[in-house]
């Protein structure tokens, strides 16, 4: 109706697009999650150009804002990451439009641009993600990793230890806790935005020289519902194996299952603390909150006896050592806060190749994220012992009966888990990586004058991406991982704007994860070097009975003293211990998608497409996703 001539004559540009999209998840994944998902997604960019609206020659302002909502997280079903340290987030995601939810403020900044382009500087509130590693193809194809990510964001360490010291009646530290605090990853997503400038020279008509620098906000990222992983339940937890795929809650309390599996009759536990969800919506100007943990929640655990009512409302519930977190919220919702500095550089050349001035985009670029975190390395934390422990034998609820064995640091007998447990000890403060991109038309099609090809569509051809990125392993789950995709435009001489593609994504995880995941998998119930427990058969050791009277028994000899270090006897062994697998160890993940973009009219396009992911949790513990869905867009 000529209200975008009435805005352009002003200077003014207005983008407006829509997108819907369908999941559906027709093999693998995990149960419990519905198998049919939508995403929906508005965008509105403005544009305003000063030279008309004010007569600033090379001035604009650049505005964009986007609402998006899910009718299920596609991620829930297909099992493709978590977010912790056994079970890392790899951001294989069968969608890229499932973070920043709601009404988002997407960037906003004010550029200079010269009049023979040889330079662009531009600053406000931005998103590095918007003007470095540009791969339009990529666009074309739905995965999170081949779309957006990329290689860069996944989990960036186990997190940022803070320890809780617990002190006697004479004020000495007889015992000290570890909470875990997770850190950020990089925040290569389309939802990230902060404070910062960006400068792009040209000393050439190909070449480009572009640099970043930006404020770090920790915890951007949406924190959405978390569930059961298959590693966090049986048989790596006592937690019953038909809790995975589901939901979990702080607090939730939930049977136990023994280290054969079998539900023991009358037993409960409580899971502990749980990240609750939240949504940011990108207006926190101000950067990321201070950091505040709760220490005295760091590491609480359940009274004893077992089966004693504690902090949970009233309900009477007994929880194994293995569960040390409080059910309360320790702090900043268990996430590392802090502000730091994000940079971002690119050198990058365009060439055209041969007599049909074939285009190329090539590019080396590397970013440093400033947020603290801890590297894949691992020590067991030093124990003080008391000089006895009780441990329940037998008796009734009312009536426990008890042995007695002596506890010191010469001949231990018992310590909790946390003061075994290995934790990562090697901090650092930044994140840094590193990517090459390689574009290339590789062959053009020739106009023609038929009827179907009135319309010249100047890149119809066969044209090819590929990326790679490395960060380093130490302390980042995947360091390793490369795309490549082709897309063929105008494939049909009477539809010569469609296109058609293929895209392959394959990220190979860290050899520190799985050493890291390996020193969990064998913490003791007693000091690391203690021959009373230098080897656990089957797996980690769950040190407390749930009730009394259960308990797996171990292959571990009865005798009470072997090397001048006491061990109890065999019966008194499977009262207090329950074997459960190993976590598996991390290998790669690789997905591949085809799609076929339909150009119904020049603002609508019909998107059927298909997707197949190998080792979504990246540690063989979900089967293969065949997703099959439908991408509908209108842009104005």
């Amino acid at each position: 109706m000529g209200a975008r001539s009435f805005a352009s004559e002003r200077g003014l540009t207005v983008g407006l697009e829509g997108k819907e999209a369908f999941y559906g998840e027709v093999a693998g994944g995990l149960p419990h999650q519905q198998s049919g998902n939508w995403t929906t997604e508005l965008k509105i960019n403005l544009l305003l150009d000063f030279s008309k609206s004010f007569g600033l020659d090379g001035f604009s302002a650049v505005s964009q804002w986007r609402y998006r909502n899910l009718g299920n997280n596609p991620e829930y079903v297909a099992g493709t990451g978590y977010s912790s340290a056994t079970s890392p987030s790899f951001t294989f995601n069968p969608s890229a439009d499932t973070s920043g939810l709601g009404v988002r403020i997407l960037p906003q900044y004010l550029q200079y641009t010269a009049r023979n382009g040889t330079l662009t500087l531009n600053a406000g509130w931005e998103n590095p993600y918007d003007q470095f590693l540009q791969q339009p193809l990529s666009k074309f194809f739905e995965n999170n990793e081949i779309h957006s990510a990329k290689g860069i964001g996944a989990t960036a360490g186990p997190g940022v230890p803070v320890v809780n010291g617990i002190r006697n009646a004479s004020g000495q530290v007889t015992k000290s806790t570890v909470g875990y605090y997770n850190t950020s990853p990089v925040p290569w997503s389309s939802s990230y935005a902060a404070w910062g400038a960006t400068l792009k020279v040209k000393p050439t008509r190909e070449t480009y020289i572009q640099s970043g620098l930006y404020m770090a906000i920790a915890n951007t990222g949406d924190i959405g519902g978390t569930q059961f992983s298959p590693t966090s339940v049986y048989p790596y937890t006592s937690v019953p194996a038909n809790y995975r795929g589901t939901f979990k809650s702080s607090g939730q309390v939930v049977p136990v299952a023994g280290g054969n599996g079998q539900i023991i009759s009358g037993a409960r536990q409580d899971i502990g603390f749980v990240r609750s969800q939240s949504y940011n919506h990108g207006f926190n100007f101000q950067g990321a909150p201070q950091f505040s943990p709760y220490v005295p929640d760091i590491g609480a655990k359940p009274s004893t006896p077992a089966n004693a009512t504690y902090r949970t409302g009233g309900r009477t519930v007994a929880a194994p050592a293995y569960y040390a977190s409080s059910p309360y919220n320790p702090g900043n919702n268990n996430q590392y806060s802090q502000n730091g500095l994000y940079t971002v550089d690119e050198l990058g050349w365009k060439p055209r190749f041969g007599s049909s001035r074939l285009e190329g985009h090539y590019a080396l670029g590397g970013y440093l994220w400033g947020q603290a975190n801890d590297n894949y390395t691992a020590r067991f934390t030093p124990s003080v012992f008391p000089s006895g422990y009780r441990v329940t034998t037998g008796g009734t609820k009312t009536h426990p009966a008890y042995a007695v064995y002596p506890g010191t640091s010469t001949a231990p007998t018992y310590t909790s888990y946390d003061a075994t447990k290995p934790g990562a000890f090697q901090q650092n403060q930044l994140v840094w990586g590193l990517y090459a991109q390689a574009d290339q038309e590789l062959w053009r099609m020739p106009s023609g004058d038929s009827p179907g090809e009135k319309e010249n569509i100047p890149d119809r051809g066969l044209h090819s991406f590929n990326e790679f990125s490395f960060t380093p392993p130490q302390n980042n789950a995947m360091p390793f991982y490369f795309q490549s995709g082709l897309v063929l435009k105008g494939p049909v001489r009477l539809r010569p704007a469609d296109s058609v593609g293929v895209a392959i994504g394959s990220g190979f995880y860290s050899c520190y994860l799985n050493s890291y995941t390996s020193a969990q998998n064998k913490s003791l119930e007693n000091p690391y070097g203690s021959t009373h427990n230098a080897v656990v058969p089957d797996g980690p050791v769950i040190m407390q009975p749930v009730n009394p009277g259960t308990g797996t028994p171990a292959s571990i000899p009865s005798s009470s003293l072997h090397h001048g270090v006491y061990r109890k006897p065999a019966s008194t062994q499977a009262l207090s211990q329950s074997y459960y697998a190993y976590l598996p160890s991390y290998s790669s993940t690789q997905v591949v998608e085809f799609f076929y973009n339909i150009e119904v009219t020049k603002w609508v396009s019909l998107k059927p497409y298909a997707q197949f992911i190998a080792n979504p949790a990246g540690n063989g513990t979900v089967e293969n996703d065949w997703i099959l869905g439908a991408t509908a867009k209108l842009s104005f």
